[in-house]
């Protein structure tokens, strides 16, 4: 193979995994794009590039005619720069690879052609989905791997505060990001200051419903500048999909029921999640059967509730093993029929479709072997172990000698009827044959990993 890789997460990992394709005699490369980038992959193979922005689709392009690249390997699908370099790898014919921090967790790592979401070439279709996970074992989701908080925090605050400070250095470089990191980052201080008041106090609610025996449904929040909301669903703002939620349940959810609004643990509390939900409760004249909890034991929560609405979160996935139906109204590579309910929100609340567990055991079997690898970006012995299994996984051929690749995303119509961008399949809405369109400076019509 010739590879060439682009941006990886805030450590070393794409630097090990150079070296060890390298190592096993294949041509890399590696471009950096931002000071994060020169800070964890400085070394052997690596190309800094700092043009501008219009400039860099014509430039990879004519890199990689040049050097016979085979392979286009980067880290989160929907990064501005990926976008682009995806486009001119297809008018190439090059194979376009991207990983991600896994849909199962904690510690696997996906990895599949093209990209994630809208873009993952995985089944949508249960049938299908159970035909190909016959004999696949089920996988041991006992977690192998680890790191510390407090290692990725730092990691994180040097990559994207050390890309806001040197960003003069780099002007071609577009963030993945919705928020400056330096208000993003001092709006964690008094968020986590008083997580753990709002842990204490979850576990009180929870404790009470259970004790009462009341019904209730959870709504599961992502965090706010997630590029799962901004690329896979059709919402801008958060606060719009929760507020659509709370007007439904206020109509049509069960009058002795609750409807628990449950934050995520990483929210930097940009938000104020209480007072919002606080707020469209009242204004839906539901204050008396909705409730907000800041913290809390999730799969508890799951196991008891009697269904989970979300937008494309993988709190779905594991709701969906816990035996909970799930309403999501995003894309997400589990939302299938016979999986999760897909019909009107108004009839989630009082008649769910309820997934099928034989499916759900085929999906998490198929996922793990044909999409997933165990690892950490982090801890070292989770890189080592991700770095060797994505080597493997490359020279083999990815997902594709299991059965679980399809040549065209099969959610793509679903994007296309949301609205959403579908660059690099479709460029600005249009057929992508003969097409060498340009991608939007719109940085919405990108976003990695945040």
């Amino acid at each position: 193979m010739r590879v060439m890789l682009l941006q990886g997460p805030p450590s070393s990992f794409a630097r090990e995994l150079g070296a060890a394709l390298a190592a096993r005699g294949h041509h890399v490369t590696r471009v950096m794009l931002s000071f994060g980038d020169w800070l964890f992959g400085r070394g052997d193979g690596a190309v800094l590039w700092r043009g501008r922005f219009a400039e860099w689709e014509g430039w990879v392009e004519a890199r990689m005619r040049a050097e016979g690249i085979t392979h286009l390997v980067y880290y989160a699908d929907r990064q501005p720069h990926h976008v682009a370099a995806q486009r001119a790898a297809r008018r190439l014919g090059l194979r376009c690879v991207s990983y991600e921090n896994g849909y199962l967790r904690p510690d696997w790592i996906v990895l599949e052609d093209g990209g994630q979401g809208v873009f993952s070439h995985f089944p949508d279709d249960l049938t299908l989905v159970k035909r190909l996970a016959v004999g696949l074992p089920q996988p041991d989701m006992r977690r192998r791997f680890g790191h510390r908080f407090g290692h990725e925090a730092v990691a994180e605050m040097a990559c994207h505060l050390g890309n806001w400070l040197f960003a003069p250095l780099f002007p071609g470089f577009r963030a993945d990001r919705a928020v400056n990191p330096v208000l993003e980052y001092l709006s964690y201080l008094p968020r986590h200051v008083q997580a753990w008041r709002g842990a204490t106090a979850a576990e009180r609610v929870l404790a009470e419903l259970l004790g009462e025996g009341r019904r209730f449904h959870v709504l599961a929040l992502q965090m706010a500048g997630d590029y799962q909301i901004r690329a896979n669903s059709p919402w801008r703002d958060l606060r719009d999909f929760v507020a659509e939620v709370i007007a439904s349940y206020a109509q049509h959810g069960p009058a002795d029921g609750v409807l628990v609004v449950k934050r995520h643990p990483m929210d930097n509390g940009r938000i104020n999640w209480p007072r919002v939900v606080a707020r469209l409760a009242r204004q839906a004249g539901v204050s008396d059967r909705v409730v907000f909890l800041d913290g809390g034991d999730l799969s508890r929560l799951l196991r008891h509730a009697e269904g989970c609405v979300l937008v494309n979160s993988t709190v779905g996935l594991h709701a969906l093993q816990a035996g909970c139906p799930v309403l999501c109204r995003g894309i997400a590579v589990y939302d299938m029929e016979g999986l999760t309910h897909q019909g009107a929100m108004d009839v989630f609340w009082t008649a769910p479709e309820r997934p099928d567990q034989d499916g759900v055991s085929a999906l998490v079997r198929l996922m793990a072997a044909a999409i997933h690898v165990r690892g950490d970006f982090l801890a070292a012995d989770g890189r080592k172990a991700a770095v060797a299994a994505i080597v493997a996984r490359l020279e083999a051929g990815l997902a594709r000698p299991f059965g679980a690749f399809l040549p065209v995303p099969p959610r793509l119509e679903k994007a296309r009827s949301a609205g959403l961008p579908l660059d690099p399949w479709e460029p600005n809405h249009a057929p992508l044959a003969g097409s060498t369109g340009t991608n939007s400076d719109d940085p919405l019509r990108g976003g990695g990993k945040a």
